[in-house]
């Protein structure tokens, strides 16, 4: 009898230890979909103008959440005062002069680029040369470029034009066309790498020098005794943050380690444009090819101005110090991200 009240308990037990395995896949399960629902899967929007800044997103090529403009006077400017995107990349001084007069609710977040801005000419060879009545072509007037320049030319080079006679186009990307359609046709323009290598060497193959008249970047230390000219900077939408954080800090830090990359890991980036398409799908996306990007951050020249891990301390200090000599003012803290 002992044998078998023993065997009857058996099936008991079994069922018993089923009911706990299954209470505790049951638990498992839950706390599996609880945590699953926990994760923001919120699809950040962002645009930057194409050029420079596109490099900080050489992998982003197919990714629809992300617009690059040749046109950033008309696209990315008017991009702040609306409720479409998360991040903006543009000039970093003008754009928190944009939201500070505007009172548009953006923070700056982080530097991408310093400024690798040139004067140039196909008609004249040195800052000498410039007389009354010569034009000047530039982009995005109220951008980092053209201020730099604009201050430059008339405090230092002792350069007197009326506004007429300076004409700023709405991208740098409109500079290159113009100049390789006719570059003659202006006295001075104002460009940016890698545009200025793109021009100077189509123009090279049809046996026309481009003579630099200007490395802003050197006459502007120079004569201001001053750091590295900021370039382009990465805002973000406050109320985007606050609800996203998470995302948020996740796209920040991917678009820092591309910026690392672009100097550090070249092959990496010509690869990621390469894969994107033709030559001319990555001029379109992106405003350069993969072989301008070799020829530009090969063996680290960092000829975009790309910045790098640790290399900017503060962001806040970086924007003011060129804006207390652009502006004659600086920005609160609460004009970037904490």
């Amino acid at each position: 009898m002992k044998n078998k009240k023993t065997l009857l308990l058996i099936p008991f037990a079994t069922l018993a230890l089923a009911g706990c395995v299954n209470t505790v896949s049951s638990s498992s399960q839950a706390t599996s979909q609880s945590a699953s629902s926990s994760v923001d899967d919120y699809q950040l929007k962002w645009i930057t103008p194409t050029s420079t800044p596109a490099l900080a997103f050489y992998d982003q090529g197919k990714n629809e959440n992300w617009v690059s403009s040749a046109s950033p006077a008309t696209t990315v400017i008017p991009a702040f005062g609306t409720a479409t995107y998360d991040a903006i990349v543009f000039d970093g001084v003008s754009g928190l002069n944009l939201v500070k007069k505007n009172n548009w609710g953006w923070k700056m977040a982080k530097w991408i680029s310093g400024g690798n801005f040139y004067v140039v000419s196909t008609l004249h060879a040195a800052k000498t040369d410039f007389a009354a009545g010569q034009t000047i072509t530039g982009f995005v007037k109220s951008g980092n470029a053209a201020q730099t320049f604009l201050k430059l030319s008339k405090e230092k080079w002792g350069w007197t034009y009326d506004d007429s006679q300076a004409t700023f186009l709405n991208g740098v990307a409109e500079v290159q066309s113009a100049m390789i359609s006719d570059a003659d046709s202006r006295d001075y323009w104002i460009v940016a790498d890698p545009i200025y290598t793109s021009v100077k060497a189509a123009l090279a193959k049809n046996g026309k020098t481009l003579n630099l008249i200007s490395d802003l970047q050197a006459d502007w230390k120079s004569a201001y005794n001053a750091g590295t000219i900021p370039a382009a900077a990465l805002f973000v939408r406050s109320s985007s943050y606050d609800a996203h954080k998470e995302v948020f800090d996740k796209f920040l830090s991917e678009t820092q380690t591309r910026v690392d990359n672009s100097i550090d890991n070249v092959a990496s980036v010509t690869k990621a444009v390469t894969d994107y398409g033709t030559d001319d799908d990555a001029k379109a996306r992106f405003g350069f090819t993969s072989a301008i990007v070799t020829a530009m951050q090969g063996n680290g020249a960092n000829k975009f101005a790309m910045i790098k891990s640790g290399e900017v301390t503060s962001v806040k200090a970086f924007a003011n110090g060129f804006a207390s000599i652009i502006l004659g003012s600086t920005f609160a803290d609460s004009y970037f991200l904490s």
